[in-house]
């Protein structure tokens, strides 16, 4: 994906999702990830307690900022439906 030159202070987030369709979203680097989390699932209709946010395989929490995660321009967040249970038939 292209660098797309943004404001100061702001980058761009992509979440995809297991079917590899993508949404951006941009983000000022101090804001909690939770406002992208939210905003995603109100555009696709689904339930915020229903999904993982995952970034490099691992669990992304709400209350973290792009700041905290490192997050790059255009950096890539994939969601996931939670599974729950599991086990032998």
């Amino acid at each position: 994906m292209a660098n797309v030159p943004q404001p100061a202070g702001k980058i761009v987030v992509v979440v995809k999702d297991q079917h590899n369709a993508k949404l951006l979203f941009k983000i000022k680097r101090e804001v909690p990830i939770k406002k992208v989390m939210v905003a995603y699932c109100k555009k696709k209709h689904v339930d915020y307690n229903l999904v993982t946010f995952l970034l490099d395989g691992t669990r992304v929490s709400p209350n973290q900022t792009p700041k905290q995660l490192k997050l790059s321009n255009c950096a890539e967040i994939t969601v996931v439906s939670s599974m729950i249970g599991g086990g032998y038939l």
